[in-house]
């Protein structure tokens, strides 16, 4: 009973107080609207970017270390090395045609080279990526390419050399994560873009 008292008399303190309030300009109404899409735009990229690097260092020390402490002693430096080169390495094939070939639309398996060498990706939101940069994005889908063939080496540490690691990184890179990446994350966002 108290309440609905109280809640009657703030009610009409506030109805009183909107009334005696100032017309809402609406180039002021616009220009605020702006700045919160502008502010929220960079609270995505600094969250996204802030990922990206947590991954990273999944990769770098985080796996690196890792698989350091299921080797002997004196194959630590090479299992390290591993993990390093394939930062390297696949930030190289990612840049070059391996973004394009994910997130390009293409047919069902693969996409096209339409981000050849990182063309056309840019430090602003687009259709695709409205709610951060496309650069951003790029980055941030760069360390799950980058964790997952790492992940792998830990499975023959000690049994391979240096340089057939690199080479079948590389094939399954192109053979398996491109293709399966494309068709789970590109092809579905493409397919339901051209349904509506």
């Amino acid at each position: 009973m108290l309440s609905n008292r109280v809640f009657a008399v703030l009610l009409l303190f506030s109805s009183s107080a909107l009334a005696q309030a100032p017309p809402v300009d609406r180039a002021e109404l616009r220009a605020l609207q702006a700045a919160v899409a502008a502010s929220q735009s960079a609270g995505d990229n600094a969250w996204m970017l802030v990922s990206a690097a947590l991954v990273l260092m999944m990769t770098g020390p985080g796996l690196a270390l890792f698989y350091c402490g299921l080797v002997r002693r004196k194959n630590v430096l090479g299992t390290m090395m591993q993990s390093f080169a394939m930062m390297a390495v696949i930030t190289l094939l990612w840049a070059v045609c391996g973004y394009s070939l994910v997130f390009a639309p293409g047919n069902p398996f693969i996409g096209d080279l339409r981000y050849l060498f990182l063309r056309g990706v840019v430090p602003n939101p687009t259709r695709s990526t409205p709610h951060h940069s496309h650069q951003t994005f790029m980055i941030y889908q760069l360390m799950f390419a980058i964790i997952t063939p790492a992940l792998i080496t830990g499975a023959f540490a000690e049994r391979v050399r240096f340089r057939a690691m690199v080479v079948f990184s590389t094939l399954w890179t192109f053979f398996v994560y491109f293709p399966v990446a494309h068709m789970v994350w590109a092809a579905a966002a493409f397919s339901m873009r051209s349904s509506r």
